[in-house]
């Protein structure tokens, strides 16, 4: 069991997790906004996909799937450090 002044030590714990916890991307709100603006514009105009405009498209998905991919690894992270240290807050 890990006993603690909640001043300095609390500080110094949250510094340390805080450290190491992953890196959280930016909003992807506007990436979504932008993928489905080229998507119904190619619909609403009933044009085939240019391959670049295709290209871009799926660049921004893959974006998306690797900030989707760090917030669930934060997400992750900062429950087990709550779900490990709640235990010791407890008693």
């Amino acid at each position: 069991m890990v006993r603690f002044s909640r001043t300095q030590s609390s500080k110094k714990l949250w510094k340390k997790w805080k450290k190491k916890a992953p890196k959280v991307p930016d909003i992807t709100c506007p990436v979504i906004d932008d993928v489905i603006s080229r998507i119904e514009k190619h619909q609403q105009k009933d044009k085939v996909m240019s391959q670049y405009q295709w290209d871009i498209i799926q660049r921004r998905m893959e974006q998306l799937r690797t900030d989707n991919e760090l917030l669930r690894e934060s997400g992750i992270y900062w429950y087990n450090i709550c779900k490990e240290h709640y235990k010791d807050i407890k008693d």
